[in-house]
């Protein structure tokens, strides 16, 4: 029986291709396994030629596959935008769309602004029978079921960042159309863009996870208490041990504004990627044309 890959799919704009490189760094180098087990894919939205290459020698290094998929924007003409939240946070609603002809039972979705600690192969060993993905819990508590007006069993809410979907279920239920319908319905409800979408459809249908495959900046900053003591619990195991952390506040760690310690995770596989390999040359090469100038070389 042929041996199913980890398939790992994040959605990136120009902006974002340095930081989702360092995301796949971190996942090849935490992989107890081989790295060639791993097949990563990016939702292009109008990345550059120049930053595709420097993708591609990134994970070329590790002689793990990356693949780059486009989609038709005009479903999401309706998308509610923001200056955090841009058009390219909707395409993961549509992914496992993409993979339809494909023989995939699950694939792990991941925002750009993500970090792994651990080797997260362990996620593939998850039961999601009767559940259409796994996820974590939105860190903000922000009630927005309640708001929304959504009539479900729980009220529990979770973070769209993270995303482990059992593909035969999403596909059969119609899940995508689904979604896009409710944007289109509902734009005024949509606080938190996709994910408030997303929650509309799947409330009830999702399986919770631990907060450490999602350890979001409000769990590892103790920026919020939660209001369940196990729960509670559950924020200091993972900000003990992260498997995945998750840089969701406004300022991101690659920002110069950004001052908490956790940023060295960060620090520490954008390093590792061809995009710093590259900046490093451009440094030597700028400080070479500048020393030649002074007269002080040939």
């Amino acid at each position: 029986m042929k041996k199913e890959k980890f398939t790992v799919v994040s959605s990136c704009n120009d902006a974002f291709a340095e930081h989702v490189s360092a995301l796949f760094v971190s996942i090849l180098e935490n992989a107890e396994g081989s790295a060639a087990d791993f097949d990563f894919y990016v939702i292009d939205d109008e990345i550059s030629i120049a930053n595709k290459r420097l993708m591609r020698e990134t994970v070329k290094e590790y002689d793990a596959a990356l693949h780059f998929l486009t989609i038709d924007k005009k479903y999401f003409a309706d998308a509610v935008e923001s200056d955090r939240i841009p058009e390219t946070a909707y395409y993961r609603i549509a992914i496992p769309e993409l993979f339809r002809d494909q023989d995939i039972e699950r694939i792990l979705y991941l925002d750009c602004d993500m970090i792994a600690l651990a080797d997260i192969s362990a996620l593939w060993e998850i039961d999601l029978s009767g559940y259409t993905l796994a996820a974590v819990e939105d860190a903000g508590f922000h009630h927005r079921l309640e708001k929304m007006a959504i009539a479900c069993d729980s009220t529990k809410y979770f973070n769209s960042g993270f995303m482990l979907i059992n593909m035969k279920t999403w596909l059969s239920e119609n899940v995508t159309n689904r979604v896009l319908r409710y944007i289109h319905d509902n734009p005024e409800k949509l606080e938190f863009h996709d994910q408030d979408a997303l929650n509309a459809i799947l409330h009830d249908h999702w399986l919770q996870l631990h907060p450490k495959w999602n350890a979001q900046s409000y769990i590892m900053k103790r920026e919020v208490e939660h209001p369940d003591p196990e729960g509670e619990k559950e924020y200091f195991q993972a900000r003990r041990d992260p498997k995945i952390i998750h840089y969701s506040g406004h300022v991101k760690p690659w920002s110069p504004e950004f001052t908490s310690s956790l940023k060295k995770y960060y620090e520490e596989y954008e390093d590792l990627t061809a995009f710093n390999e590259e900046e490093n040359e451009e440094k030597s090469s700028e400080k070479a044309s500048s020393t030649n100038k002074t007269g002080l070389v040939g």
